[in-house]
């Protein structure tokens, strides 16, 4: 069975030095802005989009994310806690064998209209899949981007062209970047 763990919102900190390597193993409290109760709008959406993106790819091995969800914000959260170690703890008591663990590290909404932004949308984000049994690294990636005009780059194009050429939202943004992101999703790896 496999768990999208409620994705973490990286601290200010952590955010300005823009470490965006071995996080897995940082602690929670100099890491991230550590869990409440509740979780924020971007933690909500990217852990949404990416529930749904896997649900596709998974289909009966994926938890019921609302249960998942519940499970997890109530659990105590310890500062001194990794990402890896609270995957492999929140693993075991959901009884999964997989964890995608998710780390946020800017979700900035557009400022302006679709058709004529003054500020683009930036989203980045990394994500890991931890074996629960081990606390093994199964697979990991990142998204990283600021929209930016099809004129200024040429490498938007996909981007720009799949958006309808207009100026995305930071969960359209966010949504592209998950669906980015799964296309190199290891399924064939969990059937071992």
């Amino acid at each position: 069975s496999f768990a999208v763990m409620p994705f973490l919102t990286a601290g200010t900190s952590a955010r300005q030095s823009k470490e965006l390597t071995q996080t897995l193993d940082c602690e929670l409290s100099g890491l991230c802005t550590l869990p409440g109760s509740t979780l924020t709008h971007a933690e909500e959406t990217l852990t949404r989009q990416m529930h749904e993106a896997l649900t596709e790819r998974l289909a009966n091995e994926l938890l019921p994310q609302q249960e998942v969800t519940n499970r997890f914000l109530g659990m105590i959260k310890q500062a001194d806690e990794t990402p890896r170690n609270l995957a492999q703890r929140f693993g075991q008591q959901i009884k999964a064998h997989y964890v995608l663990v998710g780390i946020i590290w800017r979700f900035e909404q557009r400022v302006g209209e679709s058709l004529s932004a003054e500020r683009p949308a930036s989203v980045a984000f990394n994500s890991y899949l931890v074996r629960v049994e081990d606390k093994q690294l199964m697979w990991q990636d990142r998204f990283d981007k600021t929209q930016s005009a099809l004129s200024d780059n040429l490498f938007n194009a996909s981007l720009f062209f799949k958006s309808g050429v207009k100026w995305l939202s930071a969960e359209e943004l966010a949504e592209y970047g998950i669906e980015q992101v799964v296309e190199d999703f290891p399924v064939p790896l969990l059937d071992n």
